[in-house]
């Protein structure tokens, strides 16, 4: 009888800076000697130095693009680097196991080696494997990333979202500058190389497709930053269309196999690249090297677009899946846009301009969670707000065998849950579209949020539905004078838009936090007040322990916009296949609100010694058909009566709790 094979563990996580949470914990287990690697993304593990305009991603793929890099490659990947990326080297010097990415890319800078790379070769002898979620789910990743993970155990923790990344990631959307980019691409391979029958078998389906697109009847816009759609086909009426213009059967067949064809070649010639130029670097000068002939090959970008579209025309086609997908084109603005100039190249265009896209929706999770899943020993579905968890096996397609909803580990006592139905002055707070127009809405609001900022110190997290309901009520107080009042006790810091402009607001808010933990600054200060949306990065990525939230408000309970196309197509497609056991569309909808809500919830509470209060802001959240949605330790937390004086209570509570503080630190 032949051994066996001891599993690899794939541990994915939604974000790298949970990650690096993960392998804090991790150090302290029994297993932290075993060999590890984490795959990160380029732009955290890239060293090398990035021109401005550049990201690190579009930098390492122009290094290692065939296509471009013609006097050799990235100068920290190389053979020599492969080596000293090894376990036993990195043990030898100093890395132990187990390292964080930061770690590791302070290593690869010491010894001029790249972590990506090297992280990745670490991949064959490690038992454990530390990943963003994405590298498991997406097949051309895994792919890429040569992961089968058969007969291996998948972790995905932060796992709340894994339906809608499930759906993300089969979906597809090919914009018509895109498509130009890849036909031009193949132009130029055809007038360099004896294989032109693959570069013109692509160059013409790509044309023909491109023009299917510009073909179609679109409505006018109303304005230029309008969107407009086709209407709305399954995948089966999208394939009778591609039939209709010569771009299925035996047509698309030779689409697949020149595709599979040019990918092979730019995979080759990246390989003898990167075996070769180690090589040849000591026996021939740069000039010598720039004399070589480029062998010719598709761009990776050509490359990602030819992956993408054949794995979503072989889904749309395929029987079994055909009905679970949404097709239309579109018009629509686009800054990032780009344009041909005079040498056939594609460059930005300047103030951006409307583009079509030709747009694959996925409806069903199980297509992509299957392929993951089928392969593997077990698949563990990990995270502090899985409530609620009736969608999980329909949406999913899968059956789990052991469910397990635990208590928390904080004591009861460590946590005030009050769901507030009304305001200080007795505004029914019901967070309907209609009623946060209301002036009494916003201004009794506005006086809850005040009275809670005065009796809590330290860090206040605020949770709104949309960024625009949030502008909206905090122009009201700032117009009745509200604003003025929050701030003489707290410093206020709202989440932006753009997420390349968090960090500096966290550095903020955290700052404050740092400065008035100790004591309230000199003019009455005890902390920060955070305005944040529920879905954005603050209440899905961001730890807030101890005193960086002390309080947490969440405003109303957060429903999807209904007229959008995606969450409108998805609440009929789960009507329409009831008898796949999925919920009904309306059922759905609820969920995904309730389960947004839930992962605000748990910004409070992040350790055993950690305490906090928690309000559930609407009136619809003290109702038992509410309570059958929110997770078990918050039912269980939570504090009933409809005569309460919040202001007292929490000054009570917290009091408590700072004494208790005092008690542990005195032992």
């Amino acid at each position: 009888m032949g051994s066996m094979q001891v599993p690899k563990i794939y541990y994915g996580s939604r974000t790298h800076k949970q990650i690096e949470q993960v392998i804090r914990e991790f150090k302290k287990t029994a297993y932290s000697d075993k060999p590890m690697t984490i795959l990160s993304s380029r732009e955290h593990t890239c060293i090398q130095n990035c021109p401005q305009g550049k990201s690190k991603t579009q930098l390492c793929n122009d290094l290692h693009d065939v296509t471009k890099n013609t006097t050799g490659r990235c100068n920290y990947n190389t053979d020599k680097s492969k080596y000293t990326m090894s376990h036993e080297v990195m043990y030898a010097q100093g890395l132990e196991t187990p390292w964080d990415i930061e770690d590791l890319v302070l290593f690869g800078k010491e010894k001029n080696a790249c972590p990506y790379f090297g992280a990745r070769g670490l991949m064959p002898h490690s038992d454990i494997i530390f990943c963003p979620y994405n590298y498991l789910l997406d097949p051309i990743i895994r792919d890429t990333m040569q992961l089968t993970l058969k007969n291996d155990i998948v972790i995905i923790d932060e796992a709340h979202n894994i339906e809608s990344i499930c759906r993300d990631v089969s979906s597809a959307d090919f914009r018509e500058d895109n498509i130009g980019e890849a036909i031009e691409d193949c132009k130029y391979n055809f007038n360099q190389t004896n294989d032109s029958a693959t570069y013109e078998c692509i160059k013409q389906y790509l044309e023909d497709m491109a023009k299917l697109i510009c073909d179609q009847i679109l409505p006018t816009p109303e304005n230029v930053n309008a969107e407009v759609t086709s209407e709305c086909w399954t995948g089966d009426q999208t394939w009778s269309m591609f039939k209709i213009n010569g771009l299925a059967e035996k047509r698309f067949q030779e689409f697949c196999l020149a595709s599979s064809n040019a990918i092979s070649i730019y995979n080759q010639m990246k390989e003898d690249q990167q075996t070769g130029v180690d090589r040849d670097k000591e026996n021939t000068s740069a000039n010598d090297m720039k004399k070589q002939k480029k062998k010719p090959a598709i761009t990776f970008v050509t490359k990602r677009l030819l992956e993408e579209l054949v794995m979503a025309l072989n889904l749309i086609q395929n029987p079994t899946f055909c009905k679970d997908y949404r097709c239309t084109i579109s018009q629509n603005f686009h800054w990032d846009a780009k344009h041909k100039v005079e040498n056939n190249s594609w460059i930005p265009a300047q103030g951006g301009q409307r583009l079509r896209s030709l747009k694959f929706m996925c409806m069903n999770s199980a297509i992509i969670f299957g392929q993951m899943a089928k392969n593997t020993r077990c698949v563990i579905l990990a995270s502090g707000t899985l409530s609620p968890t009736s969608t999980f096996e329909s949406e999913l397609g899968t059956k789990f065998i052991h469910k397990l909803s635990a208590n928390h580990v904080v004591p009861k006592e460590q946590v005030y849950v009050r769901g507030i139905p009304r305001g200080p002055k007795g505004t029914i707070l019901k967070a309907t579209y209609n009623n946060v127009q209301a002036l009494p809405f916003k201004d009794d609001l506005g006086q809850l949020v005040l009275e809670v900022c005065q009796a809590v110190p330290h860090g206040v997290l605020c949770f709104f539905s949309s960024y625009t309901m949030m502008d909206n009520q905090t122009q009201r107080w700032k117009e009745t004078g509200t604003w003025n009042e929050i701030e003489r006790c707290k410093h206020i810091v709202t989440e932006p838009r753009r997420n390349n402009d968090l960090d500096e607001i966290m550095s903020e808010f955290r700052e404050v936090i740092k400065d008035t933990s100790e004591r309230p600054a000199a003019c009455g200060i005890t902390g920060a007040l955070l305005f944040a949306v529920f879905r954005g990065k603050v209440a899905e990525g961001i730890d807030f322990s101890d005193n960086e939230a002390r309080a947490v408000l969440t405003i109303g309970i957060p429903y999807a916009v209904q007229s959008d196309p995606n969450v409108k197509l998805k609440r009929e497609y789960n009507d329409q296949n009831r008898n796949k056991g999925l919920l009904p569309g309306g059922e759905w909808y609820s969920v995904q609100a309730y389960r947004a809500l839930n992962q605000a919830l748990g910004r409070c509470i992040r350790h055993r010694n950690d305490w906090g209060a928690i309000l559930l802001v609407d009136e619809r959240l003290l109702t038992s058909y509410s309570a059958s949605y929110l997770p078990k330790w918050i039912r269980e937390m939570r504090q009933n009566g409809s005569n309460y004086n919040l202001k007292e209570e929490l000054k009570a509570f917290v009091s408590r709790q700072q004494i208790n503080d005092k008690e542990r630190a005195a032992k």
